[in-house]
Order: structure tokens, then sequence, then C-alpha cells
């Protein structure tokens, strides 16, 4: 199933009860940003490409930036709608690349995480993808990207996953691992009128190299200055160099 589809009509029905606390997450990302000195500095224009329910775009507006916020699942917007409440963001639905492609302006911050980057369907849209990245940064203008590290494949038992549960839902991901993906299970159990039902669906995520994403960065004149690994997400922050 593609991801788009799987989002659809599987994950995006659960996907914030998956994250947890909005306003607990929220926070959390915030501080990441406040730690690694994500300010505004020139236009105040932020993109957040993946923006999900708005852990990103909430944290970056509270922080003095106008974000537009960028993803293809609309139920996910519409919480990022409702999670918003008066802050300067603006929801927008599209594919992340036909976006940038009709974006007219420059941004002085540009993030994708999550687990964005995996998403795409080839490495050739995650090279389009960083290219109209950089097409749209300001000069001097930063940068921030997460995804999985799934290079390292997991065994056995190892490849189930437990997620989240509780009183109502139980969810377990299972990973197949291919050469150039991983295809991700995700299996969920809802407690309905006394009963357990389950509901499977699958996606594919992108095996991404670390050092192979740094160096499509470095061809778009893109710097990194921090690299870091934290609970199996790769966190970079490069910026724009002339």
């Amino acid at each position: 199933m593609r991801v788009k589809d799987h989002y659809s009509n599987h994950l995006g029905s659960f996907y914030s009860w998956m994250v947890g606390n909005f306003d607990e997450k929220q926070r959390e990302q915030e501080s990441f940003f406040i730690e690694n000195k994500v300010t505004p500095i020139s236009n105040k224009v932020a993109l957040d490409l993946g923006a999900g329910h708005g852990l990103q775009s909430v944290s970056l507006a509270r922080l003095g930036f106008v974000v537009k916020a960028v993803d293809f699942n609309e139920q996910l917007l519409d919480e990022l709608e409702r999670n918003r409440r008066d802050l300067a963001i603006e929801p927008i639905q599209d594919d992340l690349i036909n976006f940038l492609k009709n974006f007219h302006g420059k941004a002085e911050l540009i993030v994708c995480m999550g687990d964005t980057l995996t998403h795409l369907e080839s490495l050739q849209e995650v090279e389009l993808l960083i290219a109209e990245i950089s097409n749209h940064l300001t000069d001097r203008g930063k940068v921030i990207f997460s995804f999985r590290n799934l290079k390292t494949e997991l065994q056995y038992e190892d490849r189930f996953i437990p997620v989240r549960s509780d009183e109502t839902k139980i969810l377990t991901c299972f990973l197949e691992y291919f050469p150039d993906h991983v295809m991700v299970h995700d299996i969920l159990y809802e407690m309905k009128r006394g009963k357990w039902n389950q509901k499977i669906s699958a996606y594919p995520k992108l095996r991404l190299d670390e050092l192979w994403i740094v160096k499509l960065l470095s061809k778009t004149k893109i710097h990194i200055s921090q690299s870091q690994l934290n609970k199996g997400m790769v966190y970079l922050i490069g910026e724009k160099v002339n």
C-alpha cells in the first residue's frame, strides 16, 4: 500500500493517540528548537514539510516563525487546525515536492521531521525534495531533518515492536526488511462493544543512509553543522551557504 493510502485508510485515524499527549510532546519539540538556537532572524518564514498534527509547526510559531504546514493527510491537518489555536500557521494539504515546485517564496527555515523523508517513494524523490528545499532557502537559511535509522536490520522477535497500548487500543509494528526499504506492518487491536477487533495495514519506508543524505545536502550547498542520534532517530541541522 502507498504511504498516502496507509495514512488515509489506517494510521491517520489513530496517529495522534500513537504519538501521545500533544501538549507534552509539543513542549519537548519546542525545547529541542530552543536548545539548538532555532529562532527567526530574517523573514520569519518557516516551512514544515510533513507537518502531521502540528508538533513542529506549533513549536515554531510559538518561537516567532510564520509557518506553512504542509501534509498530504486531511485528518492530521484537521487536528493541526485545532492545535494551532490563534498561532501564525497556515495548514496546506499537498504533496511535498509539488508544493515546493509551486511555492514562489523563500524561507529562512525548512524542517522535514518525524519520519517524513523515509515516506518518500524512492531515493530519486529524496534527491528531488532536497534540491527543491535548497532552492527555497534564504542565504544562511537553516534546515532540520530527522528520519529513523533503518540501515541496521533487526532480527527474529526484535522485528515486533510494541508501540503503545491502553484499555481501548494496542498497537504493534512488525518490520519486514528488503534491500532498499522496510515494509512496516501496523497491527492495531481496538476494543469495540466488548470485543477486540484487529486492523492491519502495511506501507514501505526507505532505508536511508545518513552519509548519503549529508552528501546530497552538500551538493545543494547545505552544510551540516550538527548530527545526532536519539532513540533510533537521526537528526541533521544544516545551513545554506554560498
